[in-house]
């Protein structure tokens, strides 16, 4: 790719636009800022941590201390804008803004800066427009999930119906499923979950030949319910953003409190509550890795294996779509401690 020369020359980009550039590439964009963090570089003087995103994803950058902070939020973009104060560089949080960045290559890594920053008119350009959402669209979500609790028996599907409905049911549909690393975005919750749903539903289906006992209805009801407890530990607001239960109790134990409410409320026999219970508490599959029981059963093992599948893989893809035709490698993945490989040298894209 050719280098843009100026600011002034180069186009509107989304994030992945963005990523795909080289070094001196310099871009414009209109993002949310999901979060700033003020530090110093080694001359003392201080810069910022930033990370915004769009319906594309999200773009973590430098803003470093000779970077201007402009207000345009009540002006003409014409007309000469306003400094933006330190409080009001502080609360840019959960707003949209425009930018001016370079590439530039730091320890052969593309590296991000922004160099100008905008407040933007929030009424023009309103946050709800630059939030990421599901690629698939939330009705067809909603129809797949009652179409996949209609396959289990009375029980079950009397309780999973009852577990998703009303005010509950709209809280699961809209939640991320992550703040980060997957599914973090407008009904990433119900799309992770029935992705889980149906792969460990196939899982469960080739077992079966081996071994009979598995129970097709238990796996079901666990992979809809493993989650459960990200409908209070995450919002939208208007990105992803952990909510203060989310971050101290965390969404596992979370999860089986709402579901034993529930299991109670709705009369479910106990040796199907302490299965599915079994089945929320052991969903992350290792201790070190938050749950506070390791699986023990053909059903927690398959649902446990079934979440892993689903987050390496979009670990996968989100580490490897932006890469440039000439990259196979991605890189370093922290969330999945490793790099990614796109097999066929970018040809299938």
């Amino acid at each position: 790719m050719t280098a843009i020369a100026t600011a002034s020359q180069a186009r509107l980009l989304n994030t992945s636009e963005v990523k795909k550039l080289a070094a001196a590439d310099v871009f414009k964009g209109i993002f949310i800022v999901n979060s700033l963090m003020r530090k110093m570089d080694k001359n003392s003087r201080p810069y910022w941590d930033m990370t915004v995103s769009d319906a594309h994803g999200s773009l973590a950058a430098k803003v470093w201390s000779d970077a201007s902070w402009l207000d345009r939020s009540s002006s003409d973009l014409e007309n000469k804008p306003d400094m933006l104060s330190e409080a009001q560089i502080s609360s840019l949080k959960g707003h949209t803004v425009g930018v001016t960045g370079r590439v530039s290559d730091y320890k052969g890594q593309l590296q991000f800066s922004f160099n100008a920053i905008s407040l933007l008119n929030q009424s023009k350009f309103p946050p709800a427009d630059y939030i990421a959402v599901s690629g698939i669209p939330e009705p067809v979500l909603s129809q797949r999930l009652d179409a996949v609790i209609s396959t289990c028996g009375e029980v079950i599907r009397d309780f999973l119906r009852f577990v998703f409905s009303g005010d509950r049911a709209r809280a699961f549909s809209i939640a991320p499923a992550a703040v980060s690393n997957h599914h973090a975005y407008a009904h990433g919750l119900l799309e992770h979950t029935l992705t889980v749903t149906d792969s460990a539903r196939g899982i469960a289906g080739i077992y079966r030949d081996v071994y009979p006992s598995i129970d097709i209805d238990i796996v079901t009801a666990g992979a809809l319910l493993h989650d459960l407890g990200k409908i209070d530990s995450y919002s939208m607001s208007p990105m992803p953003e952990i909510t203060l239960a989310g971050a101290v109790l965390d969404h596992i134990a979370i999860g089986y409190s709402m579901f034993s409410v529930l299991a109670g409320e709705a009369g479910l026999p106990e040796g199907i509550r302490i299965h599915l219970g079994h089945i929320i508490l052991s969903h992350h599959g290792q201790k070190e890795f938050g749950s506070p029981v390791l699986p023990s059963t053909p059903e927690a093992l398959v649902v446990s294996m079934a979440d892993e599948l689903d987050f390496r893989l979009f670990c996968w893809r989100d580490a490897t779509r932006d890469l440039a035709l000439n990259q196979d490698i991605s890189a370093f993945h922290f969330a999945a401690q490793r790099r990614f490989w796109r097999a066929g040298g970018g040809a299938n894209g």
